[in-house]
C-alpha cells in the first residue's frame, strides 16, 4: 500500500517539474541578448576626425536600441571600399553612410539595403558640374571632344559615377588616360583621377587640364577669387546627397528600429547635439520607396560599371 502511494507522489512531482520547465521554455526563448555592440562603418584616410564625428551617432543609437540588447555603438574604420565590402560581407559593420555610387556598389556585392537618405551639411541632393578657365574657348561639352578632362576618384558619386554616366548617355566617348598629359584623340573625350576635389581646381587653374569635374556643393563654397577664374559649362541631374545602408541579415524589427531613431534625432537634444557632430541635419525617407528612387540611380551605375 505505501509503495504505492510513494510511487503515486514520485509521479506527481515528475509531472509537476516538466510543468514548470515547459512554461519556462517560451521565456527563455524570447530573452534578448544584451551587451550586443552596434558597429557604424566609414571609408576614410583620416580615422580619428571620422570616429570623433561619428561615434556620437554611435553611442546615441546604442542608446535608442538600448531594448534590444545594445550596450554600446562604435565606429570601423575602412582604407578603401573592398575592405568595407568584407566586413559587411562578414557582419563587422552594420550601418554604413556614403553618396550614391559607393552605396550601390557595395549593396550589389553584400546584399545590404539602402534604409533613408542623410542630408550631409544640410543638403539632400547635388549634381556634378564640368568646368574651364573663364577665358577657355570651351563653351560646352561638345568642344570637350580631343580633351582631358579631371576627375576625382574611382568610386565617387559627383567625381566618377555622374560625370562618366553622362558623358556616356551623350554618346561622347568617355576614355580612361594614365597622366594629365596623356595623348587623347578626337574623337574621345580623355579622363583622369586627380584623388581630390581641390587638386581638380588647382589643374584647372594651373592650365594642367582643360577641364575639370566637381559637385555643384563644392563648386558654391571655392573662394570667390576662385569662382572668378572659371566657368561651369554643364552640369549632371541631382540624386541624393547620402544613404543609410544596413548589412544584410539584419533583424527586421532592428532596421525598424533603427529606422524610427534616425528619423526621430531632430526631436530630442542629444540627437540633435549627435547630428550635428555627424555634419547632418536630417534622415529622411524615400518618399517613392527606396527602389523606386534608386531605379534611375541604378541605370546610371549600370552605364558605369559596362565602361570598366
Amino acid at each position: 500500500m505505501w509503495q504505492r502511494i510513494l510511487l503515486f507522489i514520485l509521479v506527481v512531482l515528475v509531472l509537476a517539474a516538466c510543468g514548470s520547465e515547459a512554461t519556462s521554455t517560451p521565456e527563455a526563448a524570447t530573452a534578448v541578448p544584451t551587451g550586443r555592440t552596434l558597429v557604424l562603418g566609414d571609408i576614410s584616410d583620416e580615422a580619428a576626425e571620422t570616429i570623433r564625428g561619428t561615434q556620437p551617432l554611435a553611442d546615441y543609437l546604442a542608446g535608442q536600441l538600448a531594448d534590444m540588447g545594445y550596450s554600446g555603438g562604435t565606429v570601423k574604420i575602412a582604407p578603401d571600399l573592398d575592405t568595407m565590402i568584407r566586413w559587411i560581407n562578414d557582419g563587422e559593420v552594420d550601418l554604413y553612410f556614403d553618396s550614391p555610387y559607393p552605396v550601390l556598389v557595395i549593396s550589389d556585392e553584400t546584399g545590404a539595403t539602402p534604409i533613408l537618405r542623410r542630408f550631409r551639411f544640410g543638403v539632400p541632393e547635388y549634381h556634378s558640374v564640368f568646368f574651364v578657365p573663364k577665358g577657355s574657348e570651351i563653351d560646352s561639352l561638345d568642344d570637350l571632344m580631343g580633351q582631358m578632362v579631371a576627375f576625382e576618384e574611382n568610386f565617387s558619386t559627383s567625381g566618377y559615377m555622374l560625370p562618366l554616366a553622362h558623358l556616356v548617355e551623350l554618346g561622347m566617348n568617355p576614355v580612361l588616360k594614365s597622366a594629365p598629359d596623356s595623348d587623347v584623340a578626337a574623337d574621345e573625350i580623355g579622363y583622369v583621377f586627380s584623388t581630390a576635389d581641390d587638386t581638380t581646381v588647382q589643374w584647372v587653374v594651373s592650365g594642367r587640364v582643360p577641364a575639370g569635374v566637381t559637385d555643384n556643393v563644392f563648386f558654391s563654397r571655392l573662394p570667390e577669387d576662385t569662382q572668378a577664374q572659371l566657368k561651369i559649362i554643364a552640369a549632371t541631374e541631382d540624386v541624393p546627397r547620402q544613404m543609410v545602408l544596413v548589412r544584410a541579415g539584419m533583424n527586421a524589427a532592428l532596421v525598424a528600429a533603427i529606422r524610427t531613431a534616425l528619423l526621430e534625432m531632430e526631436q530630442s537634444e542629444e540627437g540633435r547635439a549627435a547630428l550635428e557632430k555627424f555634419q547632418t541635419t536630417e534622415f529622411e525617407e524615400f518618399a517613392e520607396g527606396a527602389e523606386v528612387e534608386l531605379a534611375r540611380m541604378r541605370e546610371l551605375y549600370e552605364l558605369v560599371q559596362a565602361e570598366q
